[in-house]
């Protein structure tokens, strides 16, 4: 693999020292992560990923909600150089992603949406990095943060790195599509209004 310092997929937004964030935000989500709600996706020995979706964030978190409409929205169109929209279905527009326990991660990937977000609310202190790698064999890493918003494109393979013993990793995914029509289409709860 070729470390390439210069090489920086992701763009990055504080929006806790950009004044963006409630009171109380970060307690809000953890409580989130534990709604009945909660849908388990990966239940492994020592850790499990599950998560909370978008029609849950949407009636429990509505700064957040509207944040993925507006202001997220606009820095990713910013930093990719392109519009961006908000996605067509509720249930994954956004989504909670809960990894706990040693070893806990989101093996690589890549997503089919133009644009991804994520906004961290609890991660372990030095772990839970968001790593990216391309077809050059380029790396880079992202260390999280909470309060801490990235996007990068949707297209880039990433992984977030395995989580040490008895860590917990709280971070909302979010979708971004080049145009209102060229994603899945929503049907039944799905369909949303602003």
């Amino acid at each position: 693999m070729i470390v390439d310092s210069d090489w920086q997929p992701f763009h990055t937004l504080d929006l806790a020292a950009q004044g963006h964030l409630p009171d109380g935000w970060a307690a809000q989500v953890a409580a989130l992560a534990d709604a009945p709600e909660r849908i388990a996706i990966i239940d492994a020995p020592g850790w499990s990923f599950a998560i909370v979706e978008g029609d849950v964030i949407r009636a429990r978190l509505p700064w957040f909600w509207h944040l993925y409409h507006g202001v997220l929205r606009d820095f990713a169109s910013a930093s990719l150089g392109q519009p961006v929209f908000a996605s067509n279905r509720l249930s994954s527009a956004t989504t909670l992603n809960i990894l706990r326990g040693g070893g806990a991660t989101n093996d690589w990937h890549r997503d089919a949406n133009i644009v991804t977000g994520v906004f961290y609310a609890v991660v372990p202190e030095g772990a839970g990095t968001l790593s990216f790698r391309d077809g050059d064999e380029r790396t880079a890493t992202l260390a999280p943060r909470p309060g801490l918003f990235t996007c990068f494109p949707g297209a880039i393979e990433h992984r977030v790195d395995p989580l040490p013993e008895g860590g917990e990793r709280l971070a909302i995914a979010m979708v971004y599509h080049a145009s209102p029509t060229d994603q899945p289409p929503a049907f039944g709860r799905d369909v949303y209004t602003l």
